[in-house]
C-alpha cells in the first residue's frame, strides 16, 4: 500500500487524513475482491520494520491512524470478512496492543480474511523461524521451517499488487513469494480503484501458471 505520503503532498492534505483515506481504501478494495472473486486471503503490508526509522512525527501519525482504525468497530463490523493484525507490536503502547488483540479475538470466523502486517520483516520472519528450530532442537526441514513462520496459517500468495511506482517487494513475504505473480502500478495507493483491481485479475486469470513444470 505504497504512496500515502506522496499522495498527501500531491493533494496538499495533512498526513493523518491521507493515511486515513488509505486505510479506508484497504477495506473497500478488500470488500470488492472478496465479493467478486474466489480469493480467501488478502495480506496487506501496512508498516514494515524499516518504516520505524521514519521521522518520529510520521510514525506518531501512523499510530494515530491505527488507533482510529481499531476503534472504529462499527465500521469494521459492516464487512463480512475477518480482519487480523499481525506483526511485532513492541513499538506500540499497551493500551493499543490490547485493542489489537481484542480485534483479532473478536473475529467472526468468516471464510475470508484480511491480514494487516505491522512492523513486519520478511528477512526477520525467516531468521526467527530458524532460531525457533534451533531453540526447540528440531530437525531442520521444510515442515519445521514453515510451521514457525508468522504467516504459516495462510497459503502462499498467488498474486502481489504493489502501488506507488517502485518495482520491488521491499522485504515482504520473501519466502512465500517463490511462485507469486507480480503486478506493479505507478498509481499511489489512495488512487487505486476497483477497475484497477479488475484489470489485474483479468490478466492473472489468463496466465498459464506452471510452477516450474
Amino acid at each position: 500500500m505504497d504512496g500515502n505520503n506522496r499522495w498527501s503532498i500531491k493533494r496538499k492534505i495533512n498526513l493523518f487524513d491521507s493515511y486515513l483515506v488509505g486505510s479506508k481504501k484497504l477495506l473497500s478494495i478488500s470488500n470488492y475482491i472478496f465479493s467478486n472473486y474466489e480469493t480467501k486471503y488478502i495480506t496487506s503490508f501496512a508498516l514494515s520494520k524499516n518504516n520505524l526509522n521514519r521521522p518520529s512525527e510520521k510514525l506518531k501519525t501512523l499510530i494515530k491512524v491505527l488507533e482510529y482504525f481499531v476503534d472504529d468497530k462499527h465500521k469494521l463490523n459492516e464487512f463480512k470478512f475477518n480482519i487480523l493484525i499481525k506483526g511485532n507490536f513492541s513499538f506500540l503502547n499497551r493500551k493499543l496492543i490490547k485493542k489489537i488483540n481484542e480485534l483479532n479475538h473478536d473475529n467472526k470466523n468468516y471464510s475470508k480474511s484480511l491480514i494487516i502486517l505491522l512492523n513486519y520483516s520478511g528477512q526477520d520472519e525467516i531468521f526467527d523461524s530458524v532460531k525457533q528450530i534451533v531453540k526447540n532442537k528440531e530437525k531442520v526441514n521444510k515442515h519445521n521451517f514453515e510451521k514457525n513462520l508468522l504467516l504459516s496459517d495462510i497459503p502462499n500468495p498467488d498474486m502481489l499488487i504493489r502501488t506507488g511506482g517502485y518495482n520491488r517487494i521491499s522485504n515482504f513475504m520473501l519466502y512465500q513469494l517463490a511462485f507469486t505473480d507480480f503486478f506493479f502500478t505507478k498509481k499511489l495507493w489512495p488512487d487505486i480503484n476497483n477497475n484497477d483491481i479488475k484489470k489485474f485479475y483479468n490478466i492473472f486469470y489468463k496466465l498459464d501458471r506452471k510452477f516450474g513444470l
